[in-house]
């Protein structure tokens, strides 16, 4: 039986919804908490397509892209092919490929001497280069009245390619009575500034993601709030605990075939994919046929 679709109450009540997400994101972009801790600030957007073959088999495409570093630059494109199988109602097996483009940001580490004293500074410019990723997925899904509760467990395998960037490199802090030409970095004077070419070797990360995920069908609208909890455990590194990543959102359907997603997300930790805790709006349409 399909969804019935909006009445004007139900349309008043996604409008509300849909308000109180955009409201929840912005105060988490601009609460003094995350300004005070230096957290990041970002929108990721996606836009996919998913085609089922049968009732068992469906595949599924997307682009995606990131604007971070509080919307000064953006840090990545990528797209992606799936194939998803459900053997039984409840369960289902997907895996799929994501070609990335992806940036780092501009990096500066501090040099120290035997002292313990800053004697310089390297600082890697901001570079591009691609990354290869293969994941599979196991998902099973429960419903309670008009609660459906799902976990989802992701091992994920990402291939970052070699690159190159350049390096500028600051030594020698400015001694008394020296009268030459001086190089200011990080609040302090060097007397020698020289540039070179860093090699950013390949590297392969092995990741297992667990994500539990709860949503709500909203009586009489095509409307889906969810709330997520991920975690991201190393398997590279001894099952270390890199990344918490928490989401708050809602799903809005419009005529059955597309589906418009809007979420906040905050990201806790590091990994492969980002170096820094971010708060990002999550944007994605999809198209289902």
């Amino acid at each position: 039986m399909s969804r019935p679709y909006p009445t004007t109450k139900g349309h008043a009540l996604a409008t509300r919804l849909r308000h109180g997400l955009i409201a929840l994101a912005a105060v988490a972009m601009f609460s003094p908490a995350a300004a005070q801790s230096g957290d990041d600030f970002g929108i990721w957007t996606d836009i996919s397509a998913e085609k089922k073959l049968n009732k068992q088999f469906s595949v599924e495409g997307g682009v995606g892209f990131r604007a971070e570093n509080d919307l000064a630059s953006f840090t990545r494109w990528d797209v992606s092919l799936g194939l998803g199988y459900k053997p039984i109602k409840g369960l289902k097996f997907s895996a799929g490929y994501v070609y990335m483009y992806d940036r780092s940001l501009q990096e500066v580490k501090e040099r120290y001497n035997s002292r313990g004293e800053i004697n310089g500074y390297n600082v890697d410019h901001g570079y591009w280069r691609s990354k290869h990723r293969g994941w599979f997925d196991v998902t099973g899904k429960v419903g309670f009245g008009r609660f459906s509760v799902s976990l989802r467990e992701r091992y994920q395998y990402t291939h970052t390619m070699a690159t190159e960037t350049m390096r500028d490199k600051y030594r020698n802090p400015k001694q008394p009575g020296y009268t030459g030409e001086t190089y200011p970095m990080g609040g302090m004077e060097f007397m020698t500034f020289s540039q070179e070419m860093d090699q950013k070797g390949h590297k392969n990360a092995h990741y297992l993601r667990s994500r539990l995920l709860v949503s709500y069908n909203v009586r009489g609208v095509p409307l889906e709030p969810f709330v997520s909890y991920e975690l991201s455990n190393s398997l590279t590194d001894g099952f270390s605990l890199d990344k918490r990543r928490f989401s708050v959102g809602a799903d809005y359907k419009i005529k059955k075939k597309y589906k418009i997603s809007l979420a906040y997300l905050y990201q806790n930790g590091a990994d492969d994919d980002s170096a820094d805790d971010i708060h990002v709006i999550d944007l994605g349409f999809k198209v289902e046929f």
